[in-house]
């Protein structure tokens, strides 16, 4: 497992209230999963979408702790290695990318997608070295949707699916944006907030979503779902303006998948209209790069360029609400405050999320079946 040791979980209230009773701190979480403690090893995470990375382009990354180069090729397949030449250790995406070759920017010495050492330019007549046994790691990777994905584990022969955008397995049907914030923090805090619902009508507070005045009681229904759960389809919230002036035929479904994705879809008559689909990619043990895939069924020919800036100004406005609010969390993390992480319902899948963690990395570390530790559910709360 990936292990995070510079961050030690947030101490547990010890007080015998009602409030504790009914919540789940860290220490009784299950056992390897406190906040911070570890990454969810032997799975995909998002990397960088697949139009900001042309055919000959390539960048330079660093996930889960590790410098990561991604490419793409002359031919369009992708590539990630270790962004480190195995030479004199200077990041290799500093160089040159010809569109099939990478060359060092030190000495020029030249890789091949595969990881593999394919020239040395100081070498004269005479002076013989099997230059193709110079390696760098490689790291699978796949564009799917697309979106590019990079594989963090020893398991590459078994690896889980990518996580998927519902219903856009055809993207000549749909436009598609993306918007890239980084926060602050350990993965595990963002993730929470990302599937947190108690938040919505305190944070974000824009005059088109919702408010804290006009709370109202919810009522989900949470089915185990791949390696996370789904709510099942419902009509959205009233009192959201968006929502009200789409109309009575709107329905909504979301999902959450391992790593740490949250996957939505909003339909009208049935047939989806967007889809959205915000991942969390850690940087390192105390930085996460957040990244939200807008989809949108195509409509009036040529009018994505105008479309683009707006979807971009409403999704930023939203997350940049997260994000203020994480700064504000980092800032009292420092302190390591105790903390009740989880309360019933509207905390329940965040206690989920570390359950589904703590048996993903168990099946992976044994060999067995991962059983997805979600059961069926109608959570209830206030927002």
């Amino acid at each position: 497992m990936l292990t995070t040791p510079d961050l030690a979980p947030a101490h547990a209230v010890s007080e015998n209230t009602e409030a504790q009773s009914q919540s789940d701190s860290p220490a009784n979480l299950p056992h390897g999963t406190g906040v911070g403690s570890i990454f969810c090893d032997h799975m995909w995470y998002f990397a960088v979408a697949g139009a900001k990375l042309k055919r000959g382009a390539m960048v330079g990354k660093t996930m889960l702790g590790k410098m990561v180069l991604v490419g793409r090729r002359n031919d369009g397949q992708v590539f990630a290695m270790e962004d480190i030449c195995p030479h004199q250790a200077v990041p290799l995406s500093a160089g040159r990318f010809d569109g099939n070759e990478v060359e060092c920017t030190f000495h020029g010495w030249r890789f091949n997608s595969e990881g593999s050492c394919t020239a040395i330019p100081s070498l004269v007549s005479g002076q013989c070295m099997k230059v193709c046994g110079i390696k760098t790691k490689t790291y699978p990777c796949r564009e799917v949707q697309g979106n590019i994905w990079v594989y963090f584990g020893n398991q590459p022969d078994s690896p889980p699916d990518v996580p998927r955008a519902y219903d856009i397995e055809d993207l000549s049907r749909f436009e598609k944006t993306t918007t890239t914030l980084v926060l602050p923090n350990h993965i595990d805090y963002n993730a929470v907030a990302l599937i947190d619902t108690a938040h919505v009508p305190f944070v974000h507070k824009s005059w088109w979503w919702r408010s804290s005045k006009n709370m109202r009681e919810k009522l989900k229904h949470y089915v185990p779902d791949q390696t996370g759960w789904t709510i099942v389809k419902h009509k959205p919230s009233k009192h959201s303006m968006v929502y009200k002036a789409i109309g009575d035929m709107i329905e909504d479904e979301i999902g959450f998948r391992l790593p740490a994705c949250r996957i939505e879809r909003i339909m009208y008559g049935g047939r989806t209209m967007i889809s959205g689909m915000t991942c969390l990619t850690p940087i390192d043990d105390k930085t996460t790069e957040l990244n939200h895939t807008t989809y949108w069924i195509k409509t009036v020919p040529g009018i994505a360029p105008l479309v683009v800036p707006i979807v971009q100004y409403f999704v930023r406005t939203f997350l940049s609400q997260d994000k203020d609010m994480a700064e504000m969390q980092q800032k009292c993390l420092a302190h390591n405050p105790k903390l009740v992480m989880t309360i019933r319902d509207a905390g329940t899948p965040g206690r989920w999320y570390f359950e589904l963690k703590k048996a993903w990395n168990e099946a992976a570390r044994t060999g067995r079946p991962f059983v997805n530790p979600v059961k069926d559910s109608f959570l209830k709360w206030m927002s």
